[in-house]
């Protein structure tokens, strides 16, 4: 965004629609979330949209990633440190950082 609010644009975004939803306190009844891999969860998009909007811009400096409280998980958190990148996340919790 320029400093007058403008956007510039977006580099990555992924849509998907569900076959069946059952809720997450029916799913978490049968697995434990914390279990799964992240390349077996819906928040991989997170990161594949790290990954290709930093390769897409060449200059992960420049990219700042926004996204919702979904977004709050720490692999992407890694996956942005990794990559040179910055992003802005509402976190559905309380979160000890440091620079």
């Amino acid at each position: 965004m320029t400093t007058e609010g403008l956007p510039l644009g977006l580099t990555a975004g992924k849509f998907w629609t569900r076959n069946k939803f059952k809720g997450t306190a029916a799913l978490k009844k049968k697995i434990n979330p914390t279990r799964v891999p992240i390349e077996k969860k819906e928040s991989i998009r997170w990161l594949d949209n790290v990954r290709q909007s930093t390769e897409l811009l060449g200059d992960p400096g420049r990219c700042v990633h926004v996204g919702d409280r979904e977004s709050d998980i720490y692999e992407l958190f890694c996956a942005a440190r990794e990559a040179g990148t910055h992003f802005a996340i509402r976190t559905c919790v309380d979160r000890l950082a440091r620079n």
